[in-house]
Protein backbone atom coordinates (compact mmCIF):
# COMPACT_ATOMS: atom_id res chain seq x y z
CA UNK A 1 0.00 0.00 0.00
CA UNK A 2 2.79 2.63 0.87
CA UNK A 3 4.51 1.47 -2.23
CA UNK A 4 1.70 2.74 -4.03
CA UNK A 5 1.40 5.56 -2.65
CA UNK A 6 4.83 7.01 -3.34
CA UNK A 7 4.71 5.39 -7.13
CA UNK A 8 1.23 7.79 -7.37
CA UNK A 9 2.65 10.57 -5.89
CA UNK A 10 6.34 10.10 -8.31
CA UNK A 11 4.55 9.98 -11.16
CA UNK A 12 2.19 13.41 -10.10
CA UNK A 13 6.02 14.99 -9.57
CA UNK A 14 7.22 13.58 -13.02
CA UNK A 15 3.74 15.40 -14.41
CA UNK A 16 3.60 18.33 -12.58
CA UNK A 17 7.79 19.32 -13.66
CA UNK A 18 7.06 18.38 -17.00
CA UNK A 19 4.16 20.86 -17.25
CA UNK A 20 6.41 23.41 -16.13
CA UNK A 21 8.79 22.60 -18.18
CA UNK A 22 7.20 22.76 -20.87
CA UNK A 23 5.45 26.00 -20.46
CA UNK A 24 8.98 27.68 -19.25
CA UNK A 25 11.31 26.24 -21.89
CA UNK A 26 11.20 25.40 -25.40
CA UNK A 27 7.30 25.54 -26.43
CA UNK A 28 8.56 23.17 -29.31
CA UNK A 29 8.87 19.87 -27.36
CA UNK A 30 5.35 18.55 -27.44
CA UNK A 31 7.17 14.98 -26.46
CA UNK A 32 7.55 16.10 -23.15
CA UNK A 33 4.07 17.73 -22.57
CA UNK A 34 2.30 14.44 -23.61
CA UNK A 35 4.73 12.58 -21.59
CA UNK A 36 4.32 14.59 -18.38
CA UNK A 37 0.19 14.54 -19.34
CA UNK A 38 0.53 10.94 -19.22
CA UNK A 39 2.60 10.66 -15.87
CA UNK A 40 0.40 12.92 -14.44
CA UNK A 41 -3.11 10.75 -15.45
CA UNK A 42 -1.21 7.82 -14.19
CA UNK A 43 -0.62 9.91 -10.86
CA UNK A 44 -3.83 11.55 -10.31
CA UNK A 45 -6.28 8.08 -11.12
CA UNK A 46 -5.74 4.82 -10.42
CA UNK A 47 -6.54 3.55 -13.94
CA UNK A 48 -2.89 2.73 -14.44
CA UNK A 49 -3.41 -0.22 -11.62
CA UNK A 50 -6.85 -0.96 -13.15
CA UNK A 51 -6.09 -0.54 -17.18
CA UNK A 52 -4.83 -4.71 -16.93
CA UNK A 53 -7.63 -5.77 -15.62
CA UNK A 54 -10.24 -3.70 -17.35
CA UNK A 55 -8.48 -5.02 -20.76
CA UNK A 56 -8.61 -8.69 -19.90
CA UNK A 57 -10.77 -10.45 -22.47
CA UNK A 58 -11.13 -13.15 -19.79
CA UNK A 59 -12.57 -10.62 -17.15
CA UNK A 60 -14.89 -8.94 -19.67
CA UNK A 61 -16.23 -12.52 -20.67
CA UNK A 62 -17.01 -13.22 -16.79
CA UNK A 63 -18.52 -10.10 -16.32
CA UNK A 64 -20.91 -10.71 -19.56
CA UNK A 65 -21.25 -14.40 -18.62
CA UNK A 66 -22.11 -13.43 -14.85
CA UNK A 67 -24.76 -10.77 -16.25
CA UNK A 68 -26.51 -13.12 -18.53
CA UNK A 69 -26.97 -15.37 -15.25
CA UNK A 70 -28.03 -12.74 -13.42
CA UNK A 71 -30.93 -12.02 -15.78
CA UNK A 72 -32.36 -15.34 -16.11
CA UNK A 73 -32.71 -15.91 -11.96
Amino acid sequence: MQQRLIIRNVLKGIGILGIVLFLLESPRSYFLLIGSGVALFLGVTDFGRQCPLILSVRHLLYRMKSKRQSQIL
